[in-house]
């Protein structure tokens, strides 16, 4: 009897062998089953990372964060042409004031060459002191220009202050001579420095308790400033500002602040074209790059691409200049972002780095393998000593 049973315990023992491997093996499954999703996951999980993007564009518009005011423009910008809508009321002195007979308008026949009247077209003006100048026509528009065409400098822009909060919206104006396009949010009160002569175009604007002998919305002023009050002071609407400026030709890269570090709360990089739709408004390739991670290969988004970031912190704008050639902006600027895609037709991409990436070019991702590792270790150790506790 006692034989018998001998000859049968080996059987059971290997019957019950396969039995105790099963937890193991199942054990060892579901953690190549956790790597591999981990994996996969981590290949497709986006973060929060900080890009750097350098943009070739028309338009250009953000909202200033911080805490203090900032300029963006140089102090003492010379322009040949400045171009005023959302005016509010502009005033200056007159030693002279003249207004044209908008029928005696000679048009440019010759390519290239401007509209101008005749010495006869001019019609003098008993000027108040000072000229008052209102914009209170949602449609008013100011031009001042210089009467002589080969003078060159007009006046100069100075001392624009942006305070925090305020969206400000660049734009290119494309032309024989590009113009800069600088439209504000806030209001601004500025005073303009001109220089003796000065010719002012007025559409939807009339000047107040100043009789004129024309009836139409868009009349021509010519104006002699004196010698000691020549400068110009406006005061911009209630919605804010926009300003059109032809700068000097020569001096387009002295248009910006140098060195520029603007905090940014947000960034937008569309234009709207005549059918309202949001288009791109790059006018060449856009880098962009990670300064955390330099060996992450840096994103080569094309001119047709429309590019999004959002969630934006710690974000700042670093340089800008005026591309007379491209007849567009330059700009660089850096910052974390929780969004940023670019969308090529109905196609978009996420652009920020995910965990795989950031683990592969991380310094410390050996240290996450190591570490993951040792994890591992401790979950086999914990089951064995779990097995050991229940038989």
């Amino acid at each position: 009897m006692s034989a018998a049973a001998g000859r049968h315990r080996p059987q059971g023992s290997r019957r019950a062998a396969p039995r105790r491997s099963r937890p193991r093996l199942w054990l060892a499954l579901s953690t190549l089953i956790l790597l591999a999703l981990l994996l996969l996951l981590s290949a497709f999980w986006h973060l929060p990372s900080r890009v750097q993007l350098d943009v070739i564009t028309a338009r250009f518009a953000f909202t200033l964060g911080g805490e203090e005011p900032h300029e963006i423009l140089n102090r003492s910008v010379p322009f040949s042409s400045l171009v005023i809508e959302d005016c509010g009321t502009l005033v200056f002195a007159a030693e002279k004031l003249e207004v044209a007979d908008p029928r005696q308008l000679v048009p440019g026949t010759e390519a290239g060459a401007a509209p101008r009247f005749p010495a006869a077209a001019w019609r003098g003006l008993n000027p108040t002191d000072p000229v008052k100048l209102p914009c209170r026509d949602p449609a008013a528009k100011l031009t001042l220009q210089n009467p002589d065409p080969a003078a060159g400098r007009l006046g100069i822009l100075d001392r624009i202050r942006f305070a925090p909060g305020a969206q400000v919206v660049l734009e290119v104006s494309p032309g024989r001579e590009p113009a800069l396009s600088l439209e504000m949010e806030a209001s601004q009160e500025l005073s303009l420095a001109l220089g003796p002569e000065l010719e002012i175009v007025a559409d939807f604007v009339k000047p107040e308790g100043i009789a004129v002998p024309f009836s139409a919305d868009l009349l021509t002023y010519r104006a002699g400033l004196p010698e000691a009050r020549r400068t110009l002071d406006l005061k911009s609407g209630e919605q804010g500002l926009v300003l059109i400026v032809t700068p000097l030709q020569g001096q387009l890269s002295e248009l910006f602040r140098e060195p520029l570090d603007l905090p940014l709360a947000s960034v937008e990089l569309l234009e709207e074209n005549l059918e309202g739709t949001l288009t791109s408004p790059l006018r060449d390739k856009a880098v962009l790059s990670y300064p955390d991670y330099p060996s992450v290969p840096v994103v080569t988004i094309e001119a047709d691409e429309a590019v999004g970031l959002g969630g934006l912190s710690q974000a700042r704008l670093r340089s800008l200049e005026l591309d007379a050639e491209k007849q567009a902006l330059r700009a660089r600027f850096d910052g974390t972002t929780e969004r940023a895609t670019s969308r090529a037709g109905e196609f978009v991409s996420d652009r920020r780095l995910t965990l795989l990436q950031v683990f592969h070019h991380s310094w410390r991702w050996t240290e996450i393998t190591a570490a993951a590792g040792a994890l591992l270790t401790v979950i086999w150790t914990a089951f064995e000593v779990w097995k050991r506790l229940q038989e």
